[in-house]
């Protein structure tokens, strides 16, 4: 085994079993490793195994550091070698499975909505100006010369020329597209055309670096030689001519007139659907770990991993200022935001460039927008945050990443706002925010998850029990999303003016109570409104004894939406003015009824996102909040060192979660 195979995070995961045998030798594709190990396997009667990488691989490149997620073994020979079976072929061969079919189909589709490839690095914004749609589009794809599938597919390098002569023939009055190698065009590698070979009219040169599936959308067919943009074109539905023998050719799906066939001569000669290729390929032959456990999963976890990072780096800069972030803060903002090539540039004594996008934490954010600033993010924590506060300097596991408003600001539209305005979710989205919910609620999880889980006495069978939550009170929560009532003695009037019989309990935010933060109220002040004042404690436990919330702005209501609990807003928080809260003040912007799953899975899913230190070593940024949600527990119960037995315990009860 050589030791780049050894440097691959995690390899145990990935070639277990074979790792626990100890009968085999390992190599990488068809390269010196593998045929060294293969000599020695054969003088000690053992087997060679091949490895490469999956189909969908990393968020970056291999190049650029990115560690694989998806790898495939192979004992018999390797995907792209056609001059030999592979493990591959001998599943395809197998008879199509109707169950496992419907599951490639679902995640073909997932695949296709988020335009997730083998490498997700920021791409390139489509020009469809270029492509007129009165005239046809064919694609030829050029490969980096000596290339090794290009050899094991059968072809030479001549058959580039040929190829390309060919696309030109069959389509005598469509533009012709080449598109050339990345690295070719940053002059690392060599491709396969001259100047002269592409001196035709209808030939165009496609040097940008598009996302396959955004291109394959223009494209009305595709030539190829060995390349895997022949199947993310077939599973585009275009017509795909191979001129080598890739894994996916010779099944009835591609046209192989021009392809040299008689290598596999005798080998496949059956006909297999799309589904059955994409489920032997992507589901059964390549193998993934996740970033989160570092143990084996399956494909749709890895998706679930790529979509929020593919999502967050689409809408970023490769180039981000970073304004007025503390020290502390910039040790766990860079975590959030390491994607491919992205730079940041922190910034606190200078103002940044009006061009830059700029990322600043709440206050900082509001004053450059103010200053006239267009292209500001307003980063904050996110709702599922930490084992301990902030203002104590713990880490966050969440944030949240507004690029129009901030979700504690009712005086103006915000991101939030907006996705709950049209967010239609799906069965599955469903099935997802209801499984989220109860996750939370079974696990006693909340933002800051501090406080004695003390189990608090019912104090009255006869009255109606109230909870009134203090906060801070120059908190932008209170300043921007509060209406009239903006101090704490303020609620506490107003909720006893208004239910004089009730047995009030006063829950004072616990940065106030240590004297940290401005909202104190004194306690023989509390006591002429309030019947009881609870300080030690959680919030969940006080939720436990209530019947109703009554709040001005803070997320204890949402956590307690959460729970069936009644709330009562008297301000405008994010989840208000959706018909799920009783709602002292309306927001004319907020003219919808929503269902709680709707708020729940928008608010924690698509706004939120989520990073937890331990996928650093797989280069996967974000994490999804049941990933962090079972991350707490897991710190919440063993503080010290999470036992392996009882993290994969509870990872294993709750992967009904993840399977969605």
């Amino acid at each position: 085994m050589n030791k780049t195979i050894l440097r691959i995070p995690f390899l145990c995961s990935f070639i277990f079993p074979h790792l626990i045998n100890s009968n085999s030798y390992l190599g990488w594709g068809r390269k010196k490793s593998f045929f060294k190990a293969q000599a020695f396997a054969e003088k000690k009667g053992l087997k060679a195994l091949s490895l490469e990488d999956g189909f969908i691989r990393s968020l970056g490149l291999g190049k650029d550091g990115y560690a694989p997620v998806s790898l495939v073994v192979d004992e018999t020979g390797i995907y792209f070698d056609a001059l030999q079976s592979s493990d591959l072929e001998q599943l395809i061969l197998q008879p199509e499975n109707q169950e496992l079919n419907l599951r490639a189909t679902s995640v073909i589709q997932t695949i296709l909505h988020h335009k997730i490839t083998k490498y997700n690095q920021k791409s390139q914004t489509l020009d469809s100006g270029k492509f007129n749609q009165k005239t046809k589009h064919i694609l030829v794809v050029d490969q980096t010369f000596g290339d090794q599938s290009i050899k094991y597919a059968g072809a030479t390098p001549e058959i580039f020329k040929q190829m390309l002569k060919q696309a030109c023939l069959d389509h005598p009055d469509a533009i012709i597209w080449v598109k050339i190698h990345p690295d070719v065009i940053a002059g690392k590698s060599k491709g396969h055309f001259s100047t002269a070979d592409l001196n035709h009219p209808n030939i165009k040169i496609l040097i940008e670096n598009y996302n396959p599936i955004d291109l394959l959308s223009l494209i009305d067919e595709v030539y190829v030689v060995s390349s895997q943009l022949g199947f993310e074109a077939l599973m585009c539905d275009k017509k795909v001519h191979c001129f080598g023998v890739p894994w996916y050719a010779g099944w009835g799906l591609t046209n192989d007139k021009f392809a040299p066939l008689e290598i596999i001569q005798g080998r496949r000669g059956v006909n297999r659907s799309l589904e059955h290729l994409f489920a032997c390929a992507y589901l059964k032959y390549a193998r993934y770990v996740s970033p989160v456990t570092h143990k084996r999963c399956e494909l749709e976890d890895i998706i679930d991993l790529l979509i929020p990072n593919i999502e967050v780096q689409s809408t970023l800069a490769l180039k981000l200022t970073a304004y007025g972030f503390s020290t502390w803060k910039r040790r766990f903002i860079r975590d959030f935001l390491a994607f491919p090539k992205v730079e940041i540039n922190f910034k606190n004594f200078f103002k940044p460039n009006q061009n830059d996008q700029i990322l600043a934490w709440g206050k900082k954010a509001k004053l450059l927008k103010d200053k006239g600033y267009k292209n500001v993010i307003t980063v904050e924590d996110g709702f599922i945050r930490s084992i301990g506060l902030g203002a104590s300097l713990i880490r966050p596991c969440s944030l949240v990443f507004d690029d129009v408003g901030i979700y504690y600001d009712a005086t103006q539209p915000s991101k939030i706002e907006n996705l709950l305005k049209t967010t239609e979710l799906t069965s599955t989205q469903y099935e997802r925010a209801q499984n989220l919910r109860d996750l939370l609620v079974e696990l006693n999880i909340s933002k800051y998850n501090v406080g004695v889980a003390k189990k608090l006495t019912k104090p009255s069978e006869d009255q109606k029990i109230l909870l009134v939550i203090g906060q801070v009170e120059d908190d932008m929560s209170v300043q921007l999303g509060g209406v009239e009532i903006k101090t704490n003695l303020a609620l506490l009037k107003e909720v006893r003016r208004n239910n004089s019989k009730a047995y009030i309990i006063y829950k004072p935010h616990p940065d106030v109570h240590a004297g940290l933060r401005v909202g104190k109220i004194e306690e023989q002040v509390v006591l002429q409104y309030a019947n009881q004042i609870e300080l030690d404690s959680s919030i969940l436990e006080c939720f436990e004894i209530c019947d109703e919330v009554h709040t001005i702005t803070s997320l204890s209501g949402f956590e307690a939406l959460l729970r069936g609990l009644k709330v009562y807003c008297y301000g405008m928080p994010f989840y208000a003015g959706w018909g799920l809260t009783h709602d002292k003040f309306q927001c004319d912007r907020r003219n919808k009824n929503l269902d709680l799953d709707t708020l729940v899975y928008v608010t924690l899913v698509e706004y939120a996102v989520y990073n937890i230190e331990k996928t650093t070593s797989m280069n996967i940024p974000l994490v999804s909040p049941e990933d962090v949600i079972l991350y707490i527990q897991s710190q919440m119960n063993f503080p010290a060192e999470t036992s392996k037995e009882t993290w994969k315990d509870i990872f294993l009860k709750f992967k009904k979660i993840q399977n969605r």
